[in-house]
């Protein structure tokens, strides 16, 4: 099967990827106190199939018990010895730590596994070593000039986003892993209201059930676990006081580390250190799509136009779908409007934060359908041109009188995708990891160690960076020019097809990169139509 016919199958899955802006300045709406943390054992009584699936998780897996069963370890203890020799306390001389002294693993080894040592009962500190599962090697995890130190206690350095209802003064938690209330805040409140409920409760109960709980779709629910910045009581770490419903950065409590900061920042535009996602996602146009929709879309702006602007927007269907199916009781919730909309191209719009069956990453479609999924013209109003990207990468007739000319690198089998260029590899901890900045590393940018370029990583005969980038400058620097003398040349009884045409080629928003020979050809005749002559070349 041709990678095109497989890309057309997996669109169809597009119907479940949508997208939407967070409106970092409307804080959640104010609820009732949620009560105190319940554990996911009294979850799974109503919410069986979810808890399930979420069992073999990566956020499940971010924290696990081996003080009875080891088999969760991962490190080759034959190795490593000199990383490994520490000094315990009560102990009289140093040596290598083993799976014996290992009481928690922390991560699932996609990456790396770091190891916990249980002191004392509730007291609990990060070994100095930890095991890189990509290179297979022991390394340094120095938190601290010595070992143990207040740098390396569990309790309050690391179980606000590896374990769940943390306690950091008495160093007890409630699950261990990234569990339901994680994400959903405290349940006792919301579980003690369905237990009164009864068996057929009432819409209005049903509802005072359902609002007792966060629903996470708040992109800030991630970002307290999945970002890097300054606490204002001092220090540098996770917001770990957050709880999901709250506002993580409008009360000035959390400051995000931004791309001005090069210790934190590669100078392409990705992060440079791990759990830097919601940093890379809240400096990326993702952030203020559905701002940038209110404030451009004017008239033409439709409570339809949310399907690729507002996730709240597409959960609220899902929704009521349904309630109108009869697969949900109760009422179905109001639509979510124009005017309503508070989230937009948030972490669940291409991520199911439940279970990664059938994909990788936590994704909810495949990587190429997520992204076309709205970056393209299907959809919109008749005879409106509006983001062709998928149209302009695959070469896709869209205006009728001319031709569309296919993209050579999507015709190719092992041409590069959307995610190849906008979601580059990025060196972090000593392995790659998905950036989520959008932003692509352009042969121009600062040369760094481990971070491939977008071109130059596929056409690997072309060494010469600089000349690359000068080529991309170029066309891009002609494409806008043309386009805007184009434009100015354009006169009432001009074709209306000529104005389409501009309008398609400026909508990619490649300036020509996706694909070149398509856009010079529309360009080609729109000059022609209205009699303007290229000068050079």
């Amino acid at each position: 099967m041709t990678r095109m016919k497989l890309w057309l199958l997996t669109i169809a899955g597009c119907a479940l990827v949508v997208a939407g802006l967070l409106m970092m300045s409307t804080p959640a709406a104010a609820q009732e106190d949620p009560g105190k943390y319940i554990g996911t054992k009294r979850c799974t009584s109503c919410h069986r199939s979810v808890v399930n699936a979420l069992k073999e998780s990566v956020h499940t897996l971010a924290l696990q018990d081996v003080e009875k069963d080891k088999a969760p370890i991962l490190a080759d203890f034959t190795a490593g010895e000199d990383l490994r020799t520490v000094q315990f306390p009560g102990e009289d001389t140093a040596r290598p730590f083993t799976a014996d002294d290992v009481s928690f693993v922390i991560g699932t080894g996609r990456y790396t596994q770091a190891y916990v040592y249980e002191v004392k009962r509730n007291e609990y500190q990060v070994l100095p070593a930890r095991w890189n599962t990509v290179t297979r090697r022991w390394e340094e995890y120095k938190l601290a000039e010595a070992w143990p130190m207040p740098a390396s206690d569990f309790s309050t350095n690391c179980a606000g986003c590896h374990a769940v209802g943390i306690d950091a003064e008495s160093g007890k938690w409630e699950d261990d892993g990234v569990q339901c209330e994680a994400c959903h805040g405290p349940g006792e409140r919301h579980a003690d209201l369905a237990g009164d409920a009864g068996n057929s409760p009432d819409d209005a109960t049903l509802l005072a059930v359902r609002g007792a709980i966060n629903n996470a779709t708040d992109p800030q629910t991630c970002g307290q676990c999945h970002s890097r910045g300054v606490l204002t009581e001092g220090g540098v770490g996770f917001p770990i006081h957050y709880k999901p419903g709250g506002d993580l950065l409008g009360n000035g409590a959390y400051t995000l580390f931004d791309p001005s900061n090069t210790d934190f920042w590669y100078a392409s535009g990705q992060a440079s250190h791990a759990n830097m996602q919601f940093n890379e996602w809240y400096f990326s146009a993702h952030s203020s799509a559905l701002q940038n929709f209110r404030d451009n879309a004017g008239d033409a702006a439709k409570d339809e136009c949310l399907s690729c602007h507002s996730q709240d927007y597409r959960f609220a269907n899902q929704q009521i779908a349904a309630v109108q199916a009869g697969e949900r009781d109760g009422a179905a919730p109001d639509p979510v409007t124009v005017q309503t909309a508070r989230f937009g191209v948030t972490c669940t719009t291409c991520h199911d934060p439940h279970s990664e069956a059938g994909l990788p990453n936590l994704l909810v479609a495949e990587m190429y359908a997520s992204c076309v999924g709205c970056h393209s013209n299907a959809g919109v109003q008749s005879g409106m041109v509006h983001h062709p990207v998928q149209e302009m990468y695959e070469g896709q007739t869209v205006i009728p009188e001319i031709a569309g000319v296919p993209g050579s690198h999507f015709e190719n089998d092992n041409g590069p995708s959307c995610a190849t260029c906008h979601i580059p590899a990025a060196p972090v901890d000593g392995t790659s990891r998905a950036s989520h900045s959008m932003t692509p590393v352009l042969p121009g940018a600062p040369s760094v160690p481990g971070l491939k370029d977008s071109c130059t990583e596929c056409h690997k005969d072309q060494t010469d960076a600089a000349g690359i980038q000068r080529l991309i400058d170029d066309i891009q620097a002609s494409v806008t020019e043309r386009i805007t003398l184009a434009r100015a040349a354009v006169q009432p009884t001009s074709p209306a097809w000529v104005t389409s045409a501009l309008d398609f080629v400026e909508g990619d928003g490649s300036r020509g990169i996706h694909n070149y020979t398509y856009a010079d050809t529309l360009l080609d005749a729109v000059e022609a139509e209205l009699g303007i002559v290229q000068s050079g070349s």
